[in-house]
């Protein structure tokens, strides 16, 4: 049966290593959203792979198939290309043609954007060109894959590119658009990957279409539309997105992972935030660092009601809890259980304003003991009593069996239950 990993929170929750632990019993693993604004961290025997596009199935030798639903910037796909080729001998990756290009004018754009804002109102882009790409994806504007076949079709859309963007440009003091320049980008592109560049049919037609791993990017709570609007992504991350996003049409099942604590890179509303040294020692036990920005994470205490969200709008079957030895030595560990005087059936996700003063209002808080040092930890029945009573507090609130417990980066520190 296929399945897909997807990201409750905000991204960061460590769907690498749990793909990278999965796909050994798959045919192909499979990304349909997002682009190298994510950023997935493997460690496999001391060797770490940090991968933003390339699913984390690589490591493995597993196929590895990119859908339309990206957005792929051709000089980072190389340079990852090129990092995983000098680790991993004769990848299998395999890009849909129907792929939309991320070029330096989408960078130019992106920068212009956040500048405008302000405070609060900014976003906090990792400014990797992601929001404008798919913005002309949705505006017709998009350079793909298979535009690559014919330089005169590049210039034609190239040309019209220009004309609509090279204003904005220009009056922000941006360079202005080369198309000689960008053809000569393409083709050099075009000429190195040419070779990885297929039809979704051939996906349909050459593997098995009920063993696929598919890997989301970014987390529930970042989804275009089912986030906290505007502080979200571009793409829309939920599971129901797999379908258009991978262009194969397949059922799955979906795994739920979320970590033990909740973090948030960028401005938007966080109401389990924590401001105290708690949250500062999260924040370095944890390696709270964003892979692609290098800013230090926002940290907080494992928030139960947007999980509880998150778990409806991607209709979750099963769970996975990741990075439980970060809190290993706090005295207690919290979990928010509600936010106090919204009950919640009242609690719009949607609404970042809402939100916002929802960030302002207690929240209730169950407490456990510390469990201590968990290092030896084989199985669920050797776990601390206070670390067993912590996961079966959240499968009771959720109702959905956690499956898959980590302990810690490396691939064996992982409990299937």
């Amino acid at each position: 049966m296929n399945k897909a990993v997807i990201g409750l929170q905000w991204g960061d929750e460590g769907k690498g290593k749990i793909v990278d632990f999965l796909s050994e019993n798959f045919d192909l693993v499979a990304r349909y959203q997002g682009g190298n604004n994510a950023g997935h961290t493997v460690i496999v025997e001391d060797i770490t792979y940090k991968l933003n596009l390339i699913p984390s199935g690589v490591i493995r030798g597993k196929v590895c198939f990119l859908g339309q639903g990206i957005v792929l910037d051709p000089e980072h796909f190389l340079k990852e290309y090129k990092q995983i080729c000098e680790k991993i001998s004769n990848p299998k990756i395999y890009l849909s043609s129907n792929i939309p290009l991320i070029l330096p004018y989408h960078k130019q754009l992106d920068k212009i954007n956040e500048s405008i804002l302000s405070g609060e109102d900014k976003i906090g882009t990792t400014a990797k060109g992601i929001g404008p790409a798919y913005q002309d994806k949705v505006g017709r504007k998009s350079i793909k894959l298979y535009d690559l076949k014919s330089l005169d079709k590049i210039r034609e859309k190239l040309e019209n590119i220009k004309k609509f963007y090279d204003p904005v440009l220009n009056a922000y003091q941006e360079e202005l658009i080369n198309i000689d320049k960008y053809i000569s980008i393409l083709d050099s592109f075009y000429t190195k990957v040419g070779p990885l560049i297929i039809d979704n049919s051939y996906i349909k037609k050459n593997f098995n279409q009920n063993n696929i791993l598919f890997e989301g990017a970014q987390g529930a709570l970042l989804d275009l539309d089912h986030g906290s609007y505007p502080f979200v992504t571009s793409s829309n991350t939920i599971s129901s997105n797999i379908v258009i996003g991978s262009g194969l049409q397949v059922d799955y099942q979906t795994v739920g992972i979320f970590k033990a604590y909740a973090t948030r890179v960028g401005n938007g509303p966080f109401p389990s935030e924590l401001f105290d040294e708690i949250g500062d020692y999260i924040a370095e036990t944890g390696v709270e660092f964003g892979t692609v920005t290098k800013r230090k994470r926002r940290c907080g205490w494992l928030d139960l009601v947007s999980l509880k969200y998150s778990c409806q709008v991607n209709r979750v079957n099963e769970l996975c809890i990741t990075k439980i030895d970060v809190l290993n030595n706090l005295k207690e560990i919290k979990i928010c259980k509600s936010y106090q005087g919204h009950s919640f059936e009242e609690i719009n996700f949607n609404d970042s304003e809402s939100l916002k003063s929802l960030s302002l209002s207690e929240s209730d808080f169950e407490v456990f003991e510390s469990w201590g040092d968990i290092s030896e930890v084989k199985n669920f029945d050797s776990m601390p009593q206070s670390l067993k009573l912590y996961i079966q507090f959240i499968e009771e609130y959720l109702k959905i069996p956690i499956k898959i417990i980590s302990l810690g980066p490396e691939r064996n520190q992982t409990i299937i239950r």
